[in-house]
């Protein structure tokens, strides 16, 4: 083989390296930025569903128990600071009044009712009622 064809042999395959090298380090690059771009996506939505459906569910949790919570004082049991207890009424939850079962403590935004129906019965009798002894 002559000089010059083992010469543009060598300088083709050092091209193909340069090249190769190029190529893995933009996909690296596009990879990278992919990700990010991705990453602040979902963290804008994420912001963005907290600041549309946090205060909806503050003004739903607010109507729905409006007038009836129940805080104790500070020098009170700290759990039940902590979950205060919403009592049934004839507006909030009335097939729980005088119920054994009830439990009705907030936790965060949400009222858990009783173990036999955490969301409260679907009825106006509940099928699980018995009466308590603390009227």
């Amino acid at each position: 083989m002559e000089d010059w064809q083992k010469d543009l042999t060598e300088w083709m395959e050092n091209v193909a390296v340069a090249v190769e090298g190029f190529v893995d380090e933009v996909g690296q690059s596009v990879e990278t930025a992919a990700e990010d771009f991705q990453n602040d996506v979902v963290r804008e939505i994420d912001q963005f569903l907290d600041d549309v459906f946090t205060p909806l569910a503050d003004i739903s949790i607010e109507e729905e128990f409006q007038g009836y919570y129940y805080y104790h004082e500070y020098h009170e049991d700290s759990d039940l600071m902590l979950s205060p207890k919403i009592e049934p009424t004839h507006n909030v939850h009335p097939a729980c009044r005088g119920c054994i079962h009830y439990h009705g403590r907030l936790y965060g935004k949400h009222l858990f009712v009783c173990g036999m129906h955490p969301y409260g019965s679907n009825t106006d009798a509940c099928p699980d009622w018995e009466e308590s002894n603390n009227k």
